[in-house]
């Protein structure tokens, strides 16, 4: 099933299908059709590049703030530039956008001398527009010259971990080293040859290179550990932690953690590399000796409060999550005990006496909360059951209706390890859905669904459920209209009503998402039949639909629908074949539709399209279709040869397919040695004790009891 989440196919589009055009060009095809898909062509490029154009709108914004504020007087935020510097270092960033391959290194070559023969680099990384240039050059620039800026940081930390935008420099050096630390790491470099033509030359990156890289990012590491107490909570100092994190574990953080674009695409480890990489073991020990740390910190109260402190807690948890899970157990056992209590304790206080509170007090701070759902997701069974029992029974009606807490109930829900103790979260959650629809906060509805539909466990009352709050469940009669009501998210008389001024809603996000959940229960009889009570028109606009039609996908792989159900949906579009065809996200649909398809099926719908082939070889989408189902082949008369291409397609589609499951011996390889991981970081465990104890030496063996 695929998430429609992200909306992907707000990004699908003719340059995505571009490279399907010219392939399988049928045999004898015209030279009108030929000319055809060449205006096709172009105006998907056309639309790409408007894409394009998008992207880069917000860098023009920023480049036109610059100019407006030089005019005034003011050369850039933090350390000032003269009106000569910054006017050049203007004309270096602006260059940069338009030139690429040789031009570019010159460019950034140019940029690095003249940084270096001032000798002021640390000073001019604190400026904007610097930091800005330096955060893309330095994945272009040599790796010589990397190293030289790593150096110079390195003379000075303190004051680059808490400049504004000094900070953003050394996260970038810090990736990067991490990227040239790799055993076999490489760099691309571009140069013309004797003929003009642009040659790529690929440069290893020596032994001795990699030596400095890793000691460069132990240095950095063991500044940041030595510093922690006073960088946790601070603005800047607090992402250059959350860097150390991600280089010394290996484990890239997910964007929701993040809280910049800028993070998610500058600093991000794999945006290059789209395989594991490989961590020196001296980084690796440096994640155990910050997460130990973290239980001796005095203030640890203070730190789930501040944004920042929270944000630092929430990136060590998903590390240690992945690389160290014991001691991701005794971290958030600490924080349960010592931290959580001493946030509850404080709001306590402020309340009056006989003041009346709805909600648990760890709910009115919303960093808290925020850290909350990651220790619910970091938690073993027993920690979530004790999570639960303290924090959401018996609260579960208000928490859902709460304008943050209720993504910590979708949390709680989407995180859930035992199966046999899900019924009390269930139970609780059920009976409080109705509040979250009423309150508009469907996340919480989705969640339940979601879950439901992992543990194979009370899913007929979550369909039951759902059709009352939609007002479908009595009469029976009503039951047919639950998919309609669930794609748009309202009551059967909302819908009703809105239906007869012709002013429904178009297809809600989280009611295809639910929809899409309850195709894979164990027993979806009730959403098929109301899928097959549709009229054509209205299953027409949810294929076409780009939420609608991820439905579409749910139900060709569903594996809990029968043939007979399936092929009886897809029939349910004869004669609206071409409209699918000829539309964006209703073609898609369509080719779902012909991955499952049987050839009795295929033959159908190729008998339609052979009748509109005009409007398809004239439509953008339509002579996608009508090249990847060999339209023109068929329509010859011979279907023998027609049939034998489209059955060597589909078997070389199927063995694609079956590459890409994953191997299951390789993550129980994968699993096991995290258990050998357990064994080696239980002696972790013992050294820990409630002691408030103060390191400022950095001195990892003074935090072992002797």
């Amino acid at each position: 099933m695929l998430c429609i989440g992200c909306i992907e196919e707000e990004q699908r589009g003719a340059a995505a299908r571009s490279g399907s055009t010219a392939a399988a060009e049928p045999p004898g095809t015209s030279v009108g059709c030929k000319f055809i898909q060449l205006y096709v062509h172009n105006t998907m490029a056309d639309e790409h590049r408007r894409r394009s154009h998008k992207k880069k709108l917000k860098k023009n914004k920023f480049l036109r703030q610059l100019k407006f504020h030089a005019k005034k007087g003011n050369h850039g935020k933090g350390k000032q530039l003269s009106e000569d510097e910054y006017n050049y270092y203007l004309r270096v960033f602006e260059h940069m956008k338009h030139v690429e391959g040789e031009e570019k290194e010159i460019l950034v070559q140019n940029f690095f001398c003249e940084l270096v023969r001032e000798g002021q680099e640390k000073n001019l990384a604190s400026n904007q527009i610097v930091s800005r240039i330096l955060d893309d050059v330095l994945p272009l620039a040599d790796v010589k010259q990397v190293q030289a800026l790593a150096k110079v940081f390195a003379e000075d930390l303190r004051p680059i971990c808490t400049d504004s935008y000094a900070s953003h420099v050394l996260q970038t050096l810090l990736t990067l080293s991490l990227k040239y630390a790799q055993k076999g790491a490489v760099q691309k470099h571009f140069e013309e040859t004797d003929g003009g033509e642009i040659k790529e030359n690929i440069v290893a990156v020596t032994d001795e290179q990699q030596e400095e890289f890793s000691k460069f990012m132990h240095k950095v590491g063991r500044f940041v550990y030595n510093n922690l107490e006073d960088f946790v909570c601070h603005t800047y100092a607090s992402h250059v932690v959350r860097s150390v994190l991600e280089v010394c574990s290996g484990v890239e953080i997910q964007d929701a953690v993040k809280s910049s674009h800028r993070s998610q695409t500058n600093h991000a480890l794999l945006k290059d590399e789209g395989n594991f990489l490989t961590v020196p073991s001296v980084l690796k020990q440096l994640v155990q000796d910050i997460a130990i740390r973290f239980t001796k910190l005095p203030n640890l109260s203070e730190i789930i409060c501040s944004d920042s402190g929270s944000a630092v807690l929430q990136s060590l948890l998903l590390v240690l999550n992945d690389v160290e899970e014991t001691l991701c157990e005794t971290l958030v056992a600490h924080i349960l005990q010592h931290g959580f209590n001493g946030v509850s304790a404080f709001y306590e206080d402020k309340f009056e006496v006989g003041t009346q509170v709805n909600i648990p007090p760890l709910f009115q701070d919303n960093p808290a909360t925020r850290l909350l759902e990651v220790v619910v997701l970091c938690s073993t069974s027993n920690q979530q059951i004790e999570i639960f029992q303290k924090y959401f029974k018996g609260h579960m009606a208000t928490l859902v209706q709460h304008h943050s807490a209720n993504f910590a109930v979708q949390k709680i829900l989407s995180a859930w390890k035992e199966k046999d103790t899900f019924s009390d979260v269930f139970d609780e959650v059920c009976e409080s859905l109705l509040g979250a629809a009423g309150t508009n906060y469907m996340g919480v509805i989705h969640a339940f669904t979601k879950a439901c539909c992992r543990h194979t466990r009370y899913q007929w009352t979550c369909v039951k459920t759902l059709m009352q709050i939609l007002g479908c469940w009595e009469p029976e009669t009503l039951q047919k209209q639950f998919a309609p009501l669930l794609l748009r998210m309202l009551t059967y008389e909302d819908y009703q009503a809105r239906q007869s001024e012709h002013n429904l809603p178009p297809v809600s996000l989280h009611g295809a998402l639910i929809l899409q959940e309850l195709l894979n229960f164990r027993k979806p009889i009730k959403v098929a039949k109301s899928l097959l009570e549709m009229s054509v028109g209205d299953l027409k606009g949810m294929a076409c639909n780009p939420r609608g039609s991820h439905v579409v996908d749910a139900i060709v792989l569903s594996t809990t629908l029968g043939s007979k159900t399936r092929n009886e949906f897809m029939e349910k579009f004869k004669g609206q074949y071409t409209s699918l065809a000829c539309s964006k996200h209703g073609s898609r649909s369509l080719e779902a539709f012909w991955k499952v398809a049987s050839i009795k099926l295929k033959t159908k719908i190729c008998n339609e399209l052979v009748v509109d082939e005009l409007k398809l070889k004239g439509n953008a989408f339509g002579i996608i279709i009508y090249n990847n189902f060999l339209v023109d082949m068929f329509k010859r008369g011979d279907k023998s040869d027609w049939q034998q291409l489209i059955d060597k397609a589909e078997k070389k589609r199927k063995m694609f397919d079956d590459l890409l499951v994953p191997d299951e011996e390789s993550e129980l390889k994968k699993k096991n040695k995290k258990n050998k991981k357990k064994d080696q970081v239980k002696e972790i465990r013992d050294t820990l004790h409630d002691d408030i104890f103060f390191d400022t030496s950095g001195d990892t063996a003074l935090l072992v009891d002797t």
